[in-house]
């Protein structure tokens, strides 16, 4: 206590910044409080408030550049950015390094690490000498000129990152700092999140609150609160969950407008992250019986697949290809941390011929690996895997309870009295367990190198996604009633609770340590 009240002396900014932090904790908690428990407010409009509250918290406590792989989603959103703007013709030198600000190079070549030979990612390790450089820093840039960054962009859909680049165009074009270009991007990726989420809240008829629940896991806050394109995939998922249970509860008969916004969805989604394409499965849960004509389900099932398939191959026709069609003499190499040099990995060849080696090294993981997925997906730890950023393990373990609470509880009066088959529930079982074994299989043979009994590469994170349709397998479709609104309102309102109390610990102790 005595070395946080020296601190506040030396640093009034700090003292101004906790004081910020707890007042604004307050005031949202007690408006959460009395929305949520009033009901003054559609629950998708308490959703979108506080996803956009909650995600500007974590992204200022939780430094530009902190969250996985940010970096490579800033350089790729930055290039989009410069084409935004027109300056496509010279965006790269002639040895592909991109073209960024002066200001800019401070991102990535961190001068103020005292290691003029390394270039250290700005925020990527936060330390109190970061939060006082960001507290100093103005809203306008100081330097002119250009320069170029070593980092190398995400080849994926140029979608992905719209929204980021939309923000980094508004701030270059007001001549901001590198600070106010690394919050405008994140701002417009939480906003994006935040008006799809709501909407998919709004239009699910049943598992409002479990999307609620899994958006407050300190996991999906820090994501979608970042560059990372996790922000939009998870949007998009969550959507089309909404509108494939929409579509086959609701009483009005589906035309070719519902087949266009699925459409509309997998053109978007699938070129992103290959594996993700699984999730278009659920669309087998919409009987042929709600279209107003048969023949436009089976149009419906080839525009789809269509919409899912010529994008991928645009987008990733060459990952795709080597996937798919592996030469015999083909070497996977992976670059391991520490490591070097590559490695060689696993060849699908081989492996497949011996399915009981594959199946060993997926129970392997299992074992090995499967409590460090359950952390990863709820948020033990934070960042680079920095383990001043884990959020508490009794935490951890209440937020497991919670989306299934929220699903038990929630509310279900737009089922009209229907009800989850036994065969859509099986559905919303395999979808999940089949992508989770298609992310391992793709990061055995891409990432994990020979001789190494286990797959690496995986975080618990790549399974928000699919975690809503797990949850959903299991829930009643009865409605519960008021008392099971009020204790989802209690669960809800205990995650916001621990979230606001998690990032004020954290900005204090980042900046005491």
């Amino acid at each position: 206590m005595t070395n946080l009240l020296s601190l506040w002396k030396e640093h009034p900014a700090f003292l101004r910044e906790t004081i910020f932090l707890s007042l604004i904790s307050l005031a949202f908690a007690a408006g959460f409080l009395f929305f949520l428990f009033r009901r003054k407010m559609k629950l998708a409009q308490i959703y979108f408030l506080s996803m956009m509250i909650l995600g500007s918290l974590y992204s200022f406590v939780l430094m530009p550049l902190s969250a996985p792989d940010e970096v490579l989603h800033y350089v790729s959103a930055y290039a989009l950015s410069s084409e935004m703007l027109g300056q496509g013709g010279k965006l790269y030198d002639k040895d592909g390094n991109l073209r960024i600000r002066k200001e800019d190079e401070e991102i990535d070549d961190w001068t103020g690490d005292g290691k003029p030979e390394e270039a250290t990612v700005f925020g990527m390790h936060i330390d109190r000498k970061q939060v006082e450089e960001r507290q100093k820093a103005s809203f306008f840039a100081k330097e002119k000129g250009y320069g170029f960054t070593l980092q190398k962009p995400v080849k994926t859909t140029p979608l992905a990152y719209f929204f980021p680049a939309l923000g980094f165009s508004f701030a270059r074009i007001l001549y901001g700092s590198r600070f106010t270009l690394l919050y405008f991007g994140r701002f417009f990726n939480l906003l994006f999140f935040s008006i799809l989420g709501s909407l998919a809240i709004e239009k699910i008829p049943m598992g409002k609150e479990i999307l609620f629940s899994i958006s407050l896991f300190p996991m999906t806050l820090e994501l979608i609160s970042s560059l990372s394109y996790d922000a939009y995939i998870l949007a998009l998922s969550f959507l089309l969950l909404s509108l494939v249970f929409q579509y086959q509860f609701r009483e009005e008969k589906l035309g070719l407008k519902e087949i266009l916004w699925i459409c509309l969805i997998a053109i978007a989604l699938s070129p992103c992250k290959m594996v993700y394409s699984l999730l278009f499965l659920l669309c087998v849960m919409v009987s042929f019986k709600r279209f107003s004509s048969p023949w436009l389900y089976f149009i419906g099932i080839f525009a789809i697949g269509l919409s899912i398939v010529l994008p991928l191959l645009l987008v990733n026709l060459d990952a795709f290809s080597r996937y798919v069609r592996p030469q015999e003499d083909t070497v996977n190499l992976s670059n391991i941390v520490g490591q070097d040099g590559g490695m060689e990995t696993y060849n699908r060849r081989e492996i497949l011929a011996q399915p009981d080696v594959y199946l060993k090294i997926l129970r392997n993981t299992f074992f090995i690996k499967g409590k460090e997925y359950w952390y990863t997906l709820i948020g033990r730890p934070l960042g680079q895997f920095d383990n001043r950023l884990s959020f508490p393990l009794p935490l951890v373990v209440l937020f497991s309870i919670c989306p299934f609470l929220a699903g038990i509880f929630g509310e279900r009066e737009e089922m009209r009295g229907k009800k989850l088959h036994i065969l859509q529930r099986i559905i919303l079982f395999l979808i999940p367990l089949g992508l989770i074994v298609l992310i391992l299989s793709s990061m055995l043979f891409a990432y994990t190198p020979k001789r190494t009994d286990y797959v690496l590469g995986v975080q618990g994170r790549y399974f928000l996604p699919v975690l809503p349709l797990f949850i959903l397998c299991f829930m009643p479709s009865k409605r519960v009633g008021k008392q099971g609104e009020r204790i989802v309102s209690f669960v809800l309102f205990f995650q916001i609770l621990a979230n606001l109390s998690f990032l004020l610990y954290t900005y204090i102790s980042l900046f005491l340590h």
